[in-house]
């Protein structure tokens, strides 16, 4: 009996989106589902979209996608309970178009994807709460929806951290995701004339600024971080957290985003804005949240799913990787139908266009960052004894100057850090990175 489909993918996020309008590009008959009311409805984070690979599906599509703003600036930065210390890039390549990185909000780019897919001759169905895969021994053969079995030679899994389909099964053996290698977004999302922002932020019309901070405003052991990036007409502004740090802690996800919206450095940027969205979800760690592995007999993981959100503790990136791993899996599915599944394990290639296009090497090559990331120090101690340094650099007290060396022992001892930890924090940094 012939199967309903060529590909069932599920997911309509960057991944998913990009996969399916690849395979229907290539002839392929692919379903898309997607649990939301549409294409985007759930996926409330928003950044940077670095869309180099969009190129190879969709000539233009900066002229096309619902973009906000291109970034020109990117400031990271340190921030303590009453401080913040950071750094600006301002690079002119970035104000020259074709722009390269631009601010996103993805309830409208990943409808718009969507539509891209549908364009193609994909079959996009949405409001679809996949119950299950549908395993035929180890191999999965389509998916279980409503008591009815759709079934397809290859099925993708593009459904995000929270992979449903995957928990407790060969692809990820473990019920439940780790608080370890799982993060808690929080975002919000507030309505500024543009004319505003483009004053309040020194910015071109159409011109957008992003930032990234390390948090030493939460209770102690809470790791985590904040963001602000500017859209057309409004400001995203959220929090990143571990979510292993905040277990037994008796602390409110909520509370922790109103500490970093309360800092001197975060706040007059929401002077006058109107808070129209909020919401949550959870984020991928990185190589730690991989699955067992990549591919299977019937199946393969992409984007969130698959662990593919990159840090190194200065940026964070999802949405290429997402978009990559889509198109590598569509191309892998591509190539096992064109020979017809015959002998051997046709979707190792899935693998090999990991590896080949910088995926898999990217995540391993960083795997260790986690150490760092995630090292409590940084999140107390290290933004406690930068803020301190530099205020003792340029201030004027109307004494005589300290050498920097004393500078550097009275910063130290301020934070409460030794030389010891310091020299050993540094090496870490160095090697890891």
């Amino acid at each position: 009996m012939p199967d309903d489909f060529d590909a069932i993918v599920v997911g309509a996020g960057m991944a998913g989106a990009s996969a399916a309008t690849r395979l229907a590009q290539g002839g392929a008959n692919v379903l898309l589902l997607e649990r939301g009311a549409e294409a985007g409805a759930k996926n409330l984070s928003g950044g940077i979209l670095w869309g180099n690979d969009l190129d190879r599906i969709l000539p233009g599509w900066q002229s096309a996608m619902p973009l906000e703003r291109h970034i020109v600036r990117k400031r990271f930065g340190l921030l303590t309970a009453d401080s913040a210390a950071s750094f600006d890039l301002e690079n002119g390549a970035w104000r020259t178009a074709p722009y390269v990185a631009h601010s996103v909000l993805r309830a409208r780019t990943d409808a718009w994807l969507a539509k891209q897919a549908e364009a193609a001759g994909a079959t996009v169905v949405t409001s679809v709460p996949v119950e299950r895969l549908h395993w035929e021994g180890t191999r999965v053969h389509g998916v279980v929806q409503g008591g009815e079995t759709m079934t397809a030679p290859v099925t993708i899994l593009a459904d995000g951290a929270n992979s449903r389909l995957a928990l407790g099964t060969p692809i990820r053996p473990n019920a439940r995701l780790s608080g370890e290698a799982t993060e808690l977004g929080i975002k919000e999302t507030y309505a500024l004339d543009a004319a505003a922002i483009e004053d309040r932020f020194q910015l071109a019309p159409g011109e957008g600024h992003a930032e990234e901070w390390v948090t030493g405003l939460f209770p102690p052991g809470v790791m985590g971080g904040g963001f602000l990036y500017t859209n057309r007409d409004t400001l995203s502004v959220g929090i990143i957290v571990q979510i292993g740090s905040l277990f037994g802690k008796q602390v409110a996800s909520h509370d922790l985003i109103e500490r970093f919206k309360a800092h001197p450095a975060i706040q007059s940027r929401l002077r006058g804005a109107e808070l129209v969205e909020y919401g949550a979800k959870l984020i991928s760690s990185g190589w730690a949240s991989r699955p067992a592995a990549f591919h299977g007999d019937g199946w393969m993981v992409a984007g969130d799913a698959a662990g593919f959100v990159f840090s190194n503790g200065l940026v964070i990136q999802g949405m290429n990787y997402a978009v990559r791993s889509g198109l590598e899996a569509a191309e892998t599915a591509l190539a096992a139908k064109s020979a017809g599944r015959s002998g051997g394990d046709p979707l190792a290639e899935y693998d090999r266009r990991l590896e080949a296009t910088g995926v898999l090497p990217d995540f391993r090559d960083f795997a260790r960052m986690d150490r760092v990331k995630w090292n409590p120090r940084f999140y107390t101690v290290y933004p406690k004894f930068a803020t301190s340094l530099l205020h003792d650099l340029m201030t004027e007290t109307g004494t005589p100057k300290k050498p920097l060396r004393r500078i550097l022992r009275e910063a130290q001892r301020a934070s409460g850090i030794g030389w010891t930890t310091l020299l050993r924090d540094g090496v870490d940094v160095v090697r890891d990175l």
